[in-house]
């Protein structure tokens, strides 16, 4: 292939990555532990091309340094191009040409774009139907914006997301010549010249790849920590150099597992790693030299080498890591920085905003699982198609996260009955797809959930209850004799049901109104449960009393059970939705007595009273828990006496 070079796209700066690449160029991030300079060179070497020149702008020096090293270890000739400013792909292709001379074809490679396909189809096709351009796509992944003729002709590179049939891979192979089509300004699109070309009445074609080639943008964080998932299991024909780390990595992940460290979910490895005895990995890329500090879960980051810092305290001091700002292009001299009323456990919150972009920031204690594990649990939930806030950034090394700001509007608050009704309905909905297609999702993700409903948990919430409630504000632990069998039934009837990944805290003071949209958040307190305990801590809750009415409860969970027989579920027994409600308030009922009368937060009594009223209301209309009602009733009583001697702000 002598009129032939290669090129890979290296010049951009690794926004959507950050803050991982604030340390590194692109083109040095490893996969599988190896830079992805070095992935895509040796794939076009591969094909005996004549020269190989990579574009830098960002971080230059460093990629030259590497490109030498690499010529020197496998006898490439390697060029580098340097851009003083980026000139995007069709700006630094016609810049970089300067170095390739005498090629008459360049074949285009993006550094970050991981291909296991056999590229001298593509050469072929190129050459022998004479194209202006071939580029190579992509059947039923990515944002699908290109179409192409039954002959291959593109026929469109632009349409509406979803809008085509294939995506472009960041690989394609032109003829000199189509740089020509290239728009006059500084720093356009390979592909407006390929368009423009295609109005000319130029052959510019399309060669869809075999459904079983693996393919990957690792263009975001995400998108680059479960690349390295998936091609743990691919069998890979095309590249050897991938072939090689595909090993390698399963030998490091099997190295630390001898060493009593828990591997789950999608990996990547470097070398020279620092993992305590105990932790668990999940989601994570470790770069080369990564230290990690205490046996923790380390979940759905990326750590870029290095001695990792114990966890900084999380108090009313804590500010944002100043990485967070670079990555969010803030000013941090002109962002304000308002914590949030709602602080959770071991969690600090703060609204970001410049005045054009607003986020919520969240500091947190490591130590405490659900707190490791929310961007994993995000990050699950969003792919179930289930609303929550995106996490746009995670600095696992800094326990810090940013997530989209989803605004003021919360159900708790919400004015008027028919908001309340829609939005419940669009809970259920969602909780549905948690509960039916949640289930084999998590075990195949092996999803790090909180420890699962069990005896020993049922029984916690039941202690809680008759700790914070009946002995710190009644001063009666005693009238727990009058529940005690009826709640052995209940619980052993909740142990029965089938386990499924339940939020465990849907309250609606935990679902936001956007634009008419319900969000769930906290959901970071995932497990494994019985379905029917989401809907109870939904449809009896203390905050919306006077505002869910039996009829609409019975509507919401007829909706409920609906939609999880549309998904090919089936639904809980009518009788758990009461069941269940009444195990969940035993543990609100203790939550609010503990807020109260423990920590002192006043605005949680005014739930106690309706807390007993729908625990009584649940009983009665299975009548069902005689002794429960019993319990219920004179606890009523002699709460709302005690509380009577202490009026609620109105």
């Amino acid at each position: 292939m002598n009129n032939i070079s290669g090129f890979i796209l290296a010049a951009g700066e690794g926004r959507r990555l950050r803050p991982a690449t604030l340390t590194r160029p692109k083109a040095l991030v490893p996969f599988c532990g190896v830079p992805l300079l070095e992935l895509a060179a040796s794939q076009l070497s591969a094909l005996g091309l004549q020269a190989m020149a990579v574009n830098v702008s960002y971080q230059g020096e460093r990629v030259y340094e590497a490109a030498a090293r690499l010529g020197r270890e496998h006898g490439w000739d390697l060029r580098v191009s340097s851009e003083d400013a980026l000139l995007e792909t069709g700006g630094g292709l016609r810049y970089g040409m300067r170095l390739l001379p005498d090629a008459e074809h360049i074949l285009v490679h993006n550094v970050d774009i991981v291909l296991d396909y056999d590229l001298r189809r593509l050469v072929e096709q190129h050459l022998s139907r004479q194209a202006l351009a071939t580029v190579l796509l992509i059947p039923g992944k990515g944002p699908r914006t290109v179409e192409i003729e039954p002959g291959g002709r593109v026929m469109e590179f632009r349409r509406s997301s979803m809008g085509g049939r294939y995506t472009f891979a960041g690989v394609h192979i032109f003829r000199r010549e189509a740089l020509g089509w290239l728009p006059d300004e500084p720093a356009p699109s390979i592909i407006a010249a390929y368009q423009n070309a295609l109005r000319d009445g130029q052959l510019v074609q399309g060669v869809p790849v075999d459904e079983g080639a693996y393919w990957a943008d690792l263009g975001t964080a995400p998108q680059y920590i479960r690349a390295h998932g998936e091609i743990a299991d691919c069998a890979l024909r095309y590249h050897p150099r991938m072939q090689q780390a595909q090993a390698e990595q399963a030998r490091r992940r099997s190295e630390l597992e001898a060493r009593g460290v828990q591997c789950t979910g999608a990996l990547g490895l470097g070398v020279g790693l620092g993992v305590p005895a105990g932790s668990q990995l999940h989601n994570v890329v470790l770069w080369d030299y990564t230290r990690l500090p205490r046996p923790l879960l380390y979940a759905d980051a990326i750590f870029v080498g290095d001695d990792v810092p114990p966890a900084r305290p999380v108090d009313a001091s804590r500010q944002p890591d100043p990485r967070v700002f670079v990555s969010l292009d803030m000013d941090p001299a002109e962002t304000r920085v308002t914590p949030l009323q709602k602080q959770g456990s071991g969690r600090r919150y703060c609204r970001l905003n410049d005045g054009h972009q607003s986020w919520i920031w969240c500091a947190y204690n490591p130590e405490r699982r659900e707190n490791a594990g929310f961007a994993a649990c995000a990050d699950f939930l969003r792919r179930l198609n289930v609303h929550v806030p995106a996490v746009n950034l995670h600095l696992g090394d800094a326990c810090e996260l940013v997530s989209r700001d989803l605004g003021p509007d919360v159900l708790v608050q919400a004015e008027g009955a028919q908001t309340t009704a829609d939005c419940l309905l669009q809970v259920v909905r969602q909780v549905a797809r948690l509960h039916v297609l949640g289930d084999q999702a998590a075990r195949l993700e092996e999803l790090p959930l909180q420890r699962g409903f069990t005896k020993g948990l049922y029984d916690w919430e039941r202690d809680y209850f008759r700790e914070h409630i009946l002995g710190g504000l009644l001063g009666r632990p005693d009238l727990w004799g009058l529940a005690a069998g009826d709640y052995c039934a209940l619980r052993d009837t909740l142990l029965r049901q089938p386990l499924v990944p339940v939020h465990r805290d849907l309250q609606s003071a935990n679902i936001m109104i956007v634009e008419g949209e319900a969000y769930l958040i906290d959901f970071q307190g995932m497990r494994l449960g019985c379905a029917a305990y989401d809907l109870g801590s939904l449809l009896y809750d203390s905050y919306q009393e006077k505002v869910i009415t039996p009829e609409l409860r019975r509507q919401v969970w007829r909706q409920y059970c609906s939609e999880v027989r549309r998904l090919g579920g089936t639904p809980p027994p009518d009788r758990l939705l009461q069941t269940a409600a009444i195990q969940r308030l035993l543990q609100a009922l203790g939550a609010y007595g503990k807020l109260w009368i423990r920590d002192g937060l006043d605005w949680y009594r005014q739930f106690i009273l309706p807390g007993f009223r729908l625990m009584l209301a649940a009983a009665e209309e299975v009548d069902a828990f005689p002794g429960i009602q019993s319990m219920a009733r004179q606890a009523m009583r002699l709460a709302g006496e005690k509380l009577g001697r202490c009026p609620v702000e109105p």
